[in-house]
């Protein structure tokens, strides 16, 4: 079977950062996401950031190691720009997953799983809180709930 995944990032809301990944990506998918996180990295920005995997299906182990090594390669830039990061996990396979890619590398700023978009949008908007950016987290609370 074919991979059928696809992978968004939606700034409309920035400093929030929402990224979708769904179904199953491709190898060249995964190092398209790669490439946009990276550049999202680059902008220089402090953010906050809600990854929501809650449709994605499947991610390989070549994928597993990849993330892993992204992760290493960008954990400066990430200490530097990232409030957080909230994760969206509704699958116990993905689950199992997130734990094991954190379990070789855990994310270098606060994050929180969670199985739902309002409570990532809430923790989202508390990190914009405490970073003193109040303006942003109040539309990520709008739109959030």
């Amino acid at each position: 079977m074919l991979p059928t995944g696809a992978f968004t990032f939606d700034d409309s809301l920035w400093p929030l950062m929402v990224v979708r990944l769904t179904g199953e990506l491709s190898p060249q998918q995964v190092e398209d996401y790669f490439s946009m996180a990276t550049r999202s990295l680059q902008r220089q920005e402090w953010h906050v950031c809600i990854f929501d995997v809650s449709a994605l299906r499947l991610v390989s182990t070549e994928q597993r190691k990849r993330q892993v090594a992204w992760l290493k390669e960008n954990e400066a830039l990430m200490r530097q720009t990232v409030l957080g990061v909230a994760y969206i996990v509704t699958s116990p396979l993905i689950r199992l997953t997130v734990g094991a890619i954190f379990h070789f590398k855990p994310p270098p700023v606060p994050y929180a799983i969670v199985s739902r978009l309002e409570a990532a949008g809430a923790w989202a908007a508390m990190r914009l809180d405490e970073a003193g950016l109040h303006a942003p987290a109040e539309r990520v609370r709008r739109r959030f709930g």
